[in-house]
């Protein structure tokens, strides 16, 4: 017979943990994506004057798509937030004002770089695509296929985010 106690004290190892995450964060932003092209296709819908099939869409969408997502969410809830130990991004808070001040200034402050950053990379491959170096295709194999020089996929995913902007910014 397994004791609540024994039950409420299980915790995933860290290992495991932040295997767990990292495919929760990669659901959700998936979660986003489909939900931005939901959007899309109920938009292109009703412009053609196909309003049940956009209703029938949405419907789907919300039964099947964001009923799982919550469910990930509780699950990730469950597994994740109660048995945190140390720092968490919503536990202890701010040490005192001063390294609160200090750490949403450095935060901002690498926002805007990083914005900057995306810009021109954006408007080079924007130009390069609009000078006919390459299209899209090519550059999604290229960000797909090309060694970065580390082993982290940070940069695949960053890269795969300016690839949606240029998407958006090409139709």
């Amino acid at each position: 017979m397994i004791k609540l106690k024994s039950i409420l004290q299980e915790e995933m190892n860290p290992r495991d943990k932040r295997e767990f995450e990292a495919a929760a964060r990669g659901i959700e932003t998936n979660l986003e994506y489909i939900k931005e092209e939901v959007t899309r296709l109920v938009k292109l819908l009703n412009k053609e004057g196909m309003r049940k099939s956009a209703n029938e869409l949405q419907i789907s969408y919300k039964r099947r798509v964001v009923e799982f997502g919550l469910d990930v969410q509780n699950i990730t809830k469950q597994h994740l937030g109660e048995a945190t130990t140390g720092f968490t991004d919503t536990g202890r808070g701010y040490q005192n004002k001063e390294t609160q001040t200090f750490s949403v200034n450095a935060v901002k402050d690498a926002s805007k770089q990083v914005g900057k950053l995306q810009q021109n990379v954006v408007g080079q491959f924007i130009k390069d695509i609009n000078q006919k170096k390459y299209d899209a295709m090519d550059l999604v194999r290229a960000i797909k296929t090309t060694p970065l020089g580390d082993a982290s996929f940070s940069k695949k995913d960053f890269f795969m985010s300016l690839f949606d902007l240029i998407k958006k910014r090409t139709r």
